[in-house]
């Protein structure tokens, strides 16, 4: 009987274990998706004045050549914002690259604990038949 009382006390213990690691790795895991998503729309938002910066720069420098200048400018413009666009994207494929991997670790962890649960529980349930045997 000591024996049993001993190994459901240890699953016991092993489910808390279990329990409490998950617990702990949540916040760390909302944590990453919380930075990971401030640094998207950090990038972002420091790109954009850089931006207005050039189209400023591109339209006092074509001030005096407006006419002439005019075409290049705006093919200028787009260009910038194209690529800035590219830029934020990438930045935001990113984030999520890094979310995504900051998930699927806990998912592991997750499923490591209930796999170690399940292996205590069948050692468990293995020790109370040779118990009584």
């Amino acid at each position: 009987m000591g024996l049993k009382d001993t190994l459901q006390k240890w699953f016991g213990k092993a489910k808390e274990t279990a329990s409490d690691l998950t617990e702990k790795a949540q916040p760390h895991v909302e944590k990453a998706v919380e930075k990971t998503k401030e640094t998207a729309s950090n990038l972002s938002e420091k790109a954009q004045p850089h931006v207005e910066k050039a189209v400023d720069k591109a339209k006092e420098t074509a001030s005096d050549l407006a006419e002439k200048a005019q075409p290049h400018v705006e093919k200028a413009v787009e260009k910038t914002k194209e690529t800035a666009g590219d830029l934020a994207e990438k930045a935001k494929n990113k984030a999520s690259d890094v979310s995504e991997s900051a998930k699927e670790g806990a998912v592991a962890a997750k499923d490591a604990v209930a796999e170690k649960v399940q292996e205590a529980g069948e050692a468990i349930a293995d020790a109370g038949e040779d118990a009584q045997s």
